[in-house]
């Protein structure tokens, strides 16, 4: 499979359709790449940014949707969603480690930090369409069930 179609078949699964596939390719690089050329931009700073949108966009939802949550309890189950557990699952239903861009002194099958670039690809939906975009992606991912907050008009989600 051509890197057109790898990138078609990523975002279908994701439900997300990047404007800049650059950031995608990115998001899909890994640091192995760089071997020759320093200057090849790789998942890594996606990762740290998309580790980020994914505390904050979990974290608010827990917070509008669990009131007679204590913080302790806040923070349990924002470790329970976001844990790499978690993301070893998303990456696999995806299977991400299809799309990702190796450098030759990596072995794809011994590669086991699949997860990492659920978070990259978190980072990459952030930079391409903003915290809209991504808190729908994320949703559909964790495949979290939708509530209507009508104040907002947002969808957020009911975890039990």
């Amino acid at each position: 499979m051509n890197k057109t179609q790898a990138f078609n078949k990523i975002q279908t699964a994701c439900g997300y359709v990047f404007k800049n596939i650059n950031l995608l390719d990115e998001a899909l690089t890994h640091d192995s790449n760089r071997v020759n050329d320093r200057a090849v931009p790789t998942y890594q700073r996606l990762e740290f940014l998309g580790d980020s949108v994914l505390n904050l966009v979990v974290s608010e939802y827990l917070y509008r949707n669990n009131q007679d949550f204590n913080e302790g309890q806040l923070t349990n189950k924002r470790k329970e969603l976001i844990e790499s557990m978690k993301q070893i699952q998303i990456a696999e239903k995806l299977n991400i480690k299809d799309y990702i861009s190796f450098g030759q002194s990596v072995r794809r099958e011994q590669f086991s930090k699949y997860h990492s670039f659920v978070e990259s690809l978190i980072g990459a939906v952030y930079i391409d369409g903003g915290l809209e975009e991504t808190r729908r992606v994320i949703h559909r991912l964790w495949e979290l069930s939708g509530n209507s907050d009508a104040a907002n008009n947002r969808t957020y989600c009911v975890i039990s």
